[in-house]
């Protein structure tokens, strides 16, 4: 089994993880989580997390955008299989990246769609 060594490219400043003996380049990308902070009649929709990590506690409907998905489409699904809320989506909120976990959070603002109420 060949090493995995850290290296910085030719052209580039940053360290790759790279095999030693053929240096294939291991790139490493960040998780892309998408969400909905959505009112409605000035509450925000929350949902209990169910599973771990984080079990019990009151978040907002984000999750992990799936493969051949925008992150609008991807945040609406979360909504709808979270919450079971059908929502519209306005403008982005916040795109953060948190280094310590590897993420890039991005959410909207949102509203319930079936309610017609400005987000």
């Amino acid at each position: 089994m060949a090493d995995v060594i850290r290296r910085i490219l030719e052209d580039n400043d940053r360290e790759r993880l790279a095999c030693a003996e053929c240096g294939f380049i291991g790139y490493e990308s960040p998780k892309i989580v998408v969400g909905v902070v959505a009112l409605e009649r000035g509450r925000l929709l929350l949902r209990r997390r169910s599973i771990d990590a984080r079990r019990g506690v009151w978040t907002f409907t984000v999750g992990y955008m799936g493969l051949e998905e925008t992150a609008k489409a991807g945040a609406k699904r979360k909504a709808r299989e979270e919450a079971g809320a059908g929502i519209a989506l306005g403008d982005i909120l916040t795109d953060t990246y948190i280094a310590r976990i590897g993420q890039v959070q991005t959410l909207f603002r949102g509203h319930r769609a079936e309610l017609g109420i400005a987000a």
